[in-house]
């Protein structure tokens, strides 16, 4: 009897452990920031922090040239390490057929380094140059 409740314990303890300290979910780091075209914020439009070497994808929206990956603003976070981001931008005036406006520019594509750690990352698009603040 002592030993059933020995393995009991054994087992609900391993997979307690298993639960709590294995479940595989990497931290993720919030980076946020302003997102410019032509030296005016973007009034809407997402960004997107795509591993170089696979895993999760960062994403958040952007609004009045803000953008956070924060969960709490319906964003997700990035681990760190190299990031293909691309920006989509639009003018924000809403219609039946643009929920976001019209497009400002092509889908934005550039390849950045980023720390694994909460951050601030602001960019300004131009057009044939990118550049990072």
């Amino acid at each position: 009897m002592i030993f059933q409740r020995l393995l009991q314990f054994l087992a609900l303890a391993l997979g307690f452990t298993a639960w709590s300290g294995c479940s595989g979910e990497e931290k993720l780091y919030d980076i946020s920031g302003t997102i410019t075209y032509q030296g005016k914020p973007v009034a809407k439009g997402l960004i997107f922090f795509d591993p170089v070497d696979g895993g999760p994808q960062g994403f958040a929206n952007i609004e009045n040239g803000r953008y956070n990956t924060s969960a709490s603003q319906q964003g997700r976070g990035i681990r760190g390490g190299q990031y293909n981001v691309r920006i989509n931008g639009f003018d924000g005036q809403v219609g039946p057929d643009a929920p976001f406006g019209a497009a400002l520019f092509p889908e934005h594509h550039f390849q950045v380094e980023l720390p694994a750690q909460n951050q601030t990352f602001d960019y300004e698009v131009t057009a044939g140059k990118t550049t990072s603040r």
